[in-house]
């Protein structure tokens, strides 16, 4: 299962991540100051643990959101530029309810500390791999992530909005100028549904702030003013990655396709 992330946990984010574009007086989740080295890997990064499985990671301002096929991520990063080591400090927690086929998935359940030290290297373009070790509650291993080159792709309102699908669930987005309005219901029965607000970050960078006003009648996850960030992957597709108090939860949507039928008007002759 292939999993493109950018999850948020609130228990642990007593303090806001600043979303400031000067470098200066910046903090993380944890309200620690983030150097410019650390600010300078700020983007989204695909890799494995022990070389197997799926591992989707958001850097962010020196806090680390990610995801993979059965926990959520939470924690911080700081980089060493005398030694271009980095430095992870993550608490992993089990994915507790899943709708694979929508793509949804929600993480609170028991966790597993995990410190990691890992070396940015340069293989296709400059410090986009970081490879290195970890010690966890369960046991030591390995860890190698790659920069997927979309941080920089410019965000807008024009490219989220529209119908978006996710399995049984559809979602619009509709333009309100600098953000855009969010409303989405599902065909299963219960009625679940949830609606809220998008707006850019930054114009310059792939990322957007998110507010759920409300998902309500949901079998997994029922919330109020929950926040978050979202992205547009390489692929196109539509992520969400959402904070709430003591819980995660991750949603990934397609642009809806529209199928229309032509009638065939020609005539023969004989």
């Amino acid at each position: 299962m292939r999993l493109f992330l950018l999850v948020v946990f609130s228990t642990l984010m007593t303090a806001c991540i600043s979303i400031s574009s000067d470098d200066d007086g910046v903090t993380n989740a944890e309200g620690q100051t983030v150097n410019a080295e650390t600010l300078a890997l700020n983007g989204f990064w695909d890799g494995q643990l022990d070389q197997a499985g799926s591992l989707r990671i958001l850097m962010y301002q020196g806090t680390i959101f990610g995801l993979d096929e059965s926990r959520g991520y939470y924690g911080s990063i700081n980089l060493d530029s005398s030694t271009q080591i980095a430095n992870l400090d993550l608490t992993a927690y089990a994915i507790t309810a899943a709708d694979a086929t929508a793509g949804h998935y929600l993480a609170d359940g028991s966790s597993v500390d995990y410190l990691m030290e890992g070396l940015v290297y340069t293989t296709a373009s400059t410090s986009d791999t970081l490879v290195g070790d970890y010690d966890s509650d369960r046991g030591a291993g390995s860890f190698l992530l790659m920069d997927d080159a979309t941080w920089n792709n410019n965000a807008g309102i024009a490219l989220v909005s529209g119908q978006w699908q996710a399995g049984d669930y559809s979602l619009y987005i509709t333009s309100l100028g600098s953000r855009a309005s969010l409303k989405a219901i599902s065909a299963a029965s219960g009625g679940c549904t949830f609606d809220g607000f998008i707006e850019p970050v930054n114009k310059q960078y792939n990322l957007y702030h998110v507010t759920l006003t409300e998902r309500k009648n949901c079998s997994d996850y029922n919330a109020a003013n929950v926040t978050g960030y979202a992205t547009i992957t390489a692929a196109g597709a539509l992520e969400f990655f959402l904070f709430d108090t003591g819980s995660l939860y991750y949603m990934i949507y397609t642009a809806a396709t529209t199928t229309t039928t032509t009638e065939d008007t020609s005539t023969t002759v004989e």
